[in-house]
């Protein structure tokens, strides 16, 4: 168990370097990553929105499927520190509208159309008003960029002095949407727990039943075991 990691991004990192060439994750398509691939995925992916303005703090809402990319792109905004801000693709444009405007989320990330949807024209209609956010639309693809342009990554000197990195919302079926603040650490120990109630083990294999902007599917990026 890597349970002591101050960090998502430090988790991705002990891992990668402890089983680099362990299966992370495979997809409907067979497509797979190991977990040295997984953390080289993510450090492209942050090198090339870094440029964008996205750093430690960094508000950014995204609203993907459960694709690979969408594992991609939470290793890559915990590694530039960024405040994540994950939202359930069945939201529509009062949804989205309310919970950027809040959040005053710096990025969306949007497919383009997925499941007869157009989520490029709904995040356009969704932020009409607002000073932002810049929208990004990510159709099984993420920016690439050479990780060597990455600045050090951020890290608590304690897991006790973690920061807030994640918003998760309702959505708002009675109300506004409402959401909930976890740091990397609270959402670990979700998962720990988890693991430790199925008895999970380096043999076993889970699928992944939570939509992944759900926090049930983020919380499996930071299963330590």
């Amino acid at each position: 168990m890597l349970d002591d990691a101050r960090s998502l991004w430090e988790l991705i990192e002990r891992r990668a370097a402890a089983t680099p060439d362990a299966r992370m994750a495979v997809d409907e398509d067979g497509r797979t990553l190991t977990f040295d691939e997984y953390r080289l995925a993510c450090e492209r992916a942050a090198a090339a929105l870094a440029p964008r303005g996205i750093g430690e703090g960094t508000p950014v809402s995204w609203l993907l499927p459960t694709w690979l990319e969408s594992l991609v792109l939470v290793g890559s905004l915990a590694r530039l520190g960024a405040v994540q801000n994950p939202m359930l693709p069945i939201y529509r444009e009062r949804e989205v509208g309310f919970i950027t405007g809040q959040t005053r989320a710096r990025l969306l990330v949007v497919p383009g159309e997925w499941k007869g949807v157009d989520y490029e024209a709904l995040a356009r209609r969704a932020t009409t008003g607002q000073e932002g956010p810049e929208i990004l639309v990510a159709d099984r693809k993420l920016p690439e960029a050479d990780p060597s342009t990455l600045a050090p990554a951020p890290a608590p000197a304690t897991p006790e002095e973690a920061p807030v990195r994640w918003v998760f919302y309702t959505s708002g079926t009675t109300a506004d949407p409402k959401g909930a603040r976890h740091t990397d650490r609270t959402v670990q120990h979700s998962a720990i727990a988890m693991s430790l109630a199925l008895a999970l083990g380096p043999g076993d294999r889970s699928a992944l039943v939570f939509p992944f902007t759900h926090i049930g599917g983020s919380a499996g990026c930071s299963r330590p075991s």
